[in-house]
């Protein structure tokens, strides 16, 4: 398919032509998709793996989460799904943190001061 796609007749140019434009361009691909990133999410890359922790440990509410992230319920649907993703790649095991998702801010440093005071064996 790649071949046909990059035939000189359909691409205006010879095949070597076209495969150093693809190898000069290959930096700026990062670069480009950092951007869209940017658009989607408004936020850092690093999100995706702060949302996606806590949100599998069942730490807090989406509701929270898109509070304390300032973005959409979407958007945070999307972070936690490309988080997640991300996370399965590396084998990462999320284990819930006991007791209900935190709702509100005060609940949630509640929250952080009993998950610390836990050994970390335990977490």
């Amino acid at each position: 398919m790649t071949s046909m796609l990059s035939d000189p007749a359909l691409t205006g140019m010879a095949r070597s032509e076209f495969a150093r434009l693809v190898a000069i361009s290959e930096p700026y691909w990062d670069a480009l998709a950092e951007a869209a990133f940017q658009r989607r999410f408004h936020c850092p890359r690093g999100y995706l793996l702060a949302a996606a922790r806590p949100q599998g440990r069942k730490a807090a509410t989406s509701t929270l989460m898109a509070q304390i992230l300032s973005v959409t319920r979407t958007n945070l649907s999307n972070l936690f799904q490309d988080g997640h993703r991300i996370l399965d790649l590396h084998r990462i095991p999320v284990t819930p943190i006991p007791g209900s998702p935190a709702r509100t801010l005060q609940q949630l440093q509640t929250r952080l001061t009993s998950v610390e005071n836990t050994p970390t064996d335990q977490l």
